[in-house]
């Protein structure tokens, strides 16, 4: 049954390849096996290397990978060079998808990769900051507003533009964005949404004063339930009480250290669903200390309206299961918290 299931993958694999025409030639020829001597060359193939990238190397998803341009220079086992090679064929998705990072070029049995940058459709230009009409005479304009979180709240897949950026072009805001990809909120590395939340307290560069406060409930934590740690009782309000090593201690440590440093309206906002137990056990904690601590809840994860949405709606405001695009900040996200926002501070 193994064997009959790496042949079934690896025949899925072989699917992928798309066999260009050979440069200077008429017809495709198959890529020779590994290790064999190409057509006259005598010998085998040691290495590929790309001397001149492809002329475009730029794409959006669903385009097809163009080649035009590209020169590959061969290494063969005796150390000779052989330049400009015609490659046998290229290894690449097609249509091109967000996902694809490299098209493999296979000559002499041997591949070289050369890295392509394809977008995604819900980041086209027409969905950017700067596309986004602004409001006059919001009532959010000149508000400050710091956002604390990880790659969703910096906008790992949309170019750095995420709600924060849109408030702040939209609504005039001042939004302070304090966002590190891959961090979490539990502080166990010194790179955790506690210790940078500490670290701009004790700068030069802090804010006297916040409007609002938001901060994301990170998806990076959900891989380590054994150490979400225990939502406290009602009497305990004292920052130094709380076990910023877990979870949840740091979601509270940052609750009483943002209401004892400025005294603002607090939100924390979830993802929407991914499918995933432990984010779910999240988010029933971030209902509990919500009610404790008298905050907000941007909610993207129970509300059935706002993820009632089309597989090709999706497949626009989502680049995966947990980052958005640009068109998914804007169209889809940014209303949740215009609502939140202008309902808290107007």
């Amino acid at each position: 049954m193994k064997s009959a299931v790496k042949r079934t993958a690896f025949a899925l694999l072989a699917g992928l390849t798309l066999l260009l025409a050979a440069c200077g030639g008429e017809e495709s020829a198959q890529p020779t096996a590994a290790g064999e001597p190409s057509a006259g060359e005598g010998q085998a193939v040691w290495r590929l290397e790309i001397a001149t990238p492809p002329e475009r190397l730029d794409y959006e998803e669903g385009e097809a990978f163009d080649p035009a341009g590209v020169v590959i220079n061969a290494t063969l086992r005796d150390g000779s060079v052989v330049e400009n090679v015609p490659y046998e064929g290229i290894i690449v998705d097609a249509p091109l998808t967000r996902t694809t990072l490299f098209a493999k070029f296979v000559y002499g049995g041997k591949t070289v990769d050369q890295k392509i940058n394809v977008t995604i459709i819900g980041n086209r230009e027409e969905y950017s900051v700067a596309a986004t009409e602004e409001l006059p005479e919001s009532p959010l304009e000149g508000k400050t507003i710091f956002w604390l979180g990880s790659s969703v709240t910096y906008g790992a897949s949309s170019g750095g533009e995420s709600m924060a950026d849109f408030i702040a072009r939209k609504h005039g805001a001042v939004c302070i964005k304090e966002a590190v990809s891959g961090t979490t909120l539990a502080d166990l590395n010194g790179e955790s949404y506690v210790a940078r939340l500490d670290a701009y307290l004790a700068s030069e560069e802090r804010a006297e004063q916040v409007d609002a406060f938001v901060c994301q409930l990170s998806t990076n934590d959900k891989g380590n339930p054994g150490g979400f740690g225990e939502v406290t009782g009602e009497d305990v309000r004292d920052p130094a009480a709380f076990d910023r090593a877990t979870t949840f201690g740091a979601m509270e440590y940052i609750i009483a250290t943002v209401r004892e440093t400025w005294d603002c309206p607090i939100w924390f906002y979830t993802n929407p669903p991914m499918g995933d137990e432990n984010y779910g056990t999240m988010v029933e904690a971030l209902e509990r200390i919500a009610d404790k601590w008298d905050i907000g809840i941007i909610d993207l994860y129970r509300d059935t309206d706002f993820n009632d949405l089309t597989e090709e709606e999706y497949a626009l405001c989502m680049s995966d299961s947990i980052h958005p695009s640009k068109a998914g900040y804007r169209e889809w996200w940014l209303p949740k918290f215009e609502e939140a926002l202008l309902a808290g501070l107007a």
